[in-house]
């Protein structure tokens, strides 16, 4: 069984802006930075204005929730990859997959990146599933809150790069 879910980021930036600030590695190489426990590959195989990020990550013990850390067989090595499209008039897709090893968890969905009265807003739409017999449903909720907490987190991160880029 899987659950679906939907939330929406908002970015103080315009699209055109934020779309091309997405598919530099400049950003995501600046994201990534220091990163002792974490992985990065970019590419832009569809060419100019396109990226894909595939990102590695083995989580610290302390950030996994105790009902995780219970059925968890070794490391959690999470894993996820984002692939975003050209910008289309003020509008741009994308999609993201993610797994995770330790726990099988597969994370699947889109990304539409588009205007909003305050700047540009990213759209989140997907759908995770949790292989462990029991407990594989209460474990849904927690791999969609920590999708959203990523997102959400890269969002504050990109609004802080756009402010240290217009003060340098």
């Amino acid at each position: 069984m899987s659950r679906k879910f939907s939330f929406t980021v908002s970015y103080s930036v315009p699209v055109e802006e934020l779309h091309r600030a997405i598919t530099s590695d400049e950003l995501w190489q600046a994201r990534f930075e220091g990163a002792t426990t974490a992985t990065l590959d970019l590419s832009h195989d569809d060419g100019p204005g396109t990226i894909r990020v595939h990102m590695t990550e083995t989580v610290r013990p302390d950030k996994i929730p105790a009902l995780v850390r219970k059925v968890l067989r070794n490391d959690l090595v999470v894993e996820r990859t984002d692939n975003w499209g050209l910008l289309d008039g003020d509008t741009a897709r994308g999609v993201f997959t993610g797994t995770s090893q330790g726990i099988t968890t597969k994370m699947s969905g889109t990304y539409e990146m588009r205007p909003a009265a305050t700047g540009s807003e990213v759209v989140v739409a997907g759908s995770v599933s949790v292989k462990v017999p029991l407990v594989g449903g209460a474990i849904e909720p927690l791999a969609e809150q920590l999708q959203r907490r990523v997102v959400e987190s890269e969002g504050k991160f990109i609004e802080k790069w756009f402010a240290d880029k217009a003060g340098a």
